[in-house]
């Protein structure tokens, strides 16, 4: 295929590099609906191998460290190996831990092994879907194929709640081992379709890379246990993270991302924010079995309108933002995520349809959020710079989104309710919203007085 590209016109080209494209989008969505349904089967693996669910949480917080961390490395390593021979390492990583989670199902420890095997090869569908467009497609094209991975994101958790419920409820939660098998099928259509790229130079920061895990992981094994070496492991891994930043040769992120206000807070609110977002649903299944006696395939489908809405305010978010600026979408984001966690707190014990609405505003929340506190964090960046910014955006999303897990599983052990779980979480959110809007505030006082107005761009 890339002889036949080669030779042709450019609109041929185009062309022919859109014939990838369905294919590698089938594995995206496949591999998030993979990861997300195995984030809401924790219940059920749980019952199953007679463990503590906070234990058994661990194979979905480990396993978003390793999609946050893998983004990254399979970024760094598209530049050169061709994303058809990283999408076929992918989905052999998924095989092998995909087996290894069903033939050693009754070892948690092998479970787990597997889950992270399987994850380190999500990641790679998860990643190379963009960067083919991004590098492949006119840039005419990229918004409206960048903009299926936004609702694919949406639609992965909520196929995946529903995979996973139905799997746990009417055949056994070991078999959602084997559903991720089904990418073999793949592989002849990316021996097809996928071009073979050509090969350029590329770095990929291990040292920094590992730095964040350290510090990343040691905050998920802090909220396990609670054991206070790992708050030390995990402090150790940010001095050593801020100076290899500030004095190493190619770190992940430069030191000039760090000055930048708009950047920084937006990374603090995500951090805080975004850890509520899986910690909520995974808590659901629990709550709903607990208030309405509902099993697992059931729960599940308290899902459904909540996230057939935030696909839908993906879908649109851009025709939102003409209307309103990234400052106002962002503050009403934030309130239709906290507002949902309060009316959650406040009626989850009454009835099922409140919980369906506390989902609805929740989800839409969150697909509303996303774009405009990426305008607004890019806003001082230089387009050159943008794309290592984004990575380590994403990244930290995938930070904080397993943290939030971690710590729900030990609220639930530790506070006497679900209601008072929910409380937690929106005290989070509330403390996050807060912190940025402050900062905001000071960040603006220094925008009027340095430039004598504010940029458009975050105003």
């Amino acid at each position: 295929m890339s002889a036949v590209a080669s030779s042709t016109a450019p609109n041929a080209k185009a062309t022919n590099a859109k014939a990838a494209v369905p294919i590698l989008l089938f594995t995206f969505v496949f591999c998030l609906i993979i990861d997300n349904g195995f984030k809401t089967m924790t219940g059920p693996m749980a019952e199953g191998l007679n463990i503590d669910p906070n234990v058994a949480s661990l194979q979905a917080s480990l396993a978003g460290i390793i999609i946050g961390v893998g983004a990254v490395v399979y970024a760094a390593l598209a530049d050169a190996i061709s994303i058809r021979k990283l999408t076929l390492m992918g989905i052999g990583l998924v095989v092998v831990g995909s087996l290894m989670g069903f033939l050693f199902s009754g070892s948690w420890p092998m479970v787990l092994t597997g889950r992270l095997i399987q994850t380190a090869g999500l990641a790679a569908a998860e990643t190379l879907y963009v960067i083919y467009v991004t590098k492949h497609l006119p840039a005419e094209d990229q918004k409206t194929y960048l903009g299926f991975s936004t609702a694919a994101f949406q639609a992965g958790l909520l196929v995946g709640a529903l995979t996973s419920g139905a799997i746990s409820t009417f055949v056994s939660w070991t078999a959602m081992f084997l559903v991720p098998l089904v990418l073999v099928l793949a592989v002849p259509f990316v021996l097809k379709y996928v071009p073979e790229d050509e090969a350029v130079s590329s770095s990929l920061d291990v040292v920094g890379l590992l730095l964040v895990t350290i510090f990343s992981t040691s905050l998920i094994m802090f909220m396990q246990d609670f054991k206070w070496y790992w708050v030390v492991f995990g402090v150790l891994g940010i001095i050593a993270f801020a100076a290899y930043v500030a004095k190493g040769r190619k770190p992940l992120v430069r030191p000039e991302f760090f000055t930048n206000g708009r950047y920084v807070w937006a990374l603090v609110l995500v951090l805080i924010v975004y850890s509520t977002q899986l910690g909520y649903i995974v808590m659901i299944p629990f709550a709903a079995k607990y208030f309405h006696g509902l099993n697992q395939s059931d729960a599940s489908l308290l899902m459904v309108p909540g996230y057939i809405c935030a696909v839908l305010v993906g879908v649109y978010s851009g025709k939102i933002g003409k209307f309103l600026s990234s400052r106002t979408t962002i503050f009403s984001a934030l309130s239709l995520i906290i507002g949902a966690l309060v009316f959650g707190a406040l009626t989850i014990q009454m009835s099922v349809i409140a919980q369906v609405i506390s989902i609805v505003a929740f989800a839409s929340g969150f697909a509303l959020l996303y774009a405009p506190l990426v305008n607004t964090a890019l806003s001082n960046i230089l387009p050159e710079k943008s794309g290592i910014a984004i990575g380590f955006y994403n990244l930290t999303i995938n930070i904080g989104i397993p943290l939030g897990i971690a710590y729900t599983f030990q609220f639930m052990d530790l506070l006497p309710s679900y209601n008072a779980v929910l409380w937690t979480l929106a005290a989070i959110g509330l403390a996050g919203a807060a912190v940025y809007f402050f900062a905001d505030r000071w960040m603006l006082k220094n925008e009027s007085t340095t430039q004598g107005v504010t940029h458009d761009r975050v105003g």
